[in-house]
């Protein structure tokens, strides 16, 4: 049963990482240069979650821009897809309404438990 809260609760954690990952991401989505980061969550040893971030070091749109000489130069732009994010978004914050019902049910079982032992 603390098998189970244990588990919905680093769920929890792991999704709120990956949150926080595409804000700062979409947060950035106009900056020159900047480089998405992105958290993977897979299944840990116990069925418990573990997350592993990294940075995408593809390379984003370009666009021809004068510099102060008038040269002609290339800027490359943000390679973070906004519609990537707004998935991500919507799947972490799913997962984590998902493990907290998860979590407030295994608590409510365990209050039955301790009731009826008691």
């Amino acid at each position: 049963m603390s098998n189970t809260l244990n588990t919905s609760l680093l769920a929890i954690q792991s999704h709120f990482t990956r949150l926080e990952a595409s804000a700062n991401n979409i947060a950035n989505l106009n900056s020159d240069g900047y480089k998405s980061q992105r958290v993977d969550i897979k299944e840990g040893p116990n069925g418990a979650p573990t997350t592993s971030s990294s940075t995408d070091l593809s390379s984003g749109p370009s666009r021809m821009e004068l510099n102060q000489e008038g040269e002609l130069v290339e800027i490359e732009m943000s390679n973070v897809d906004l519609a990537t994010e707004y998935v991500k978004t919507m799947e972490s914050t799913l997962a984590i309404k998902a493990n907290l019902k998860t979590a407030q049910t295994a608590d409510e079982m365990l209050g039955e438990l301790i009731n009826t032992l008691a």
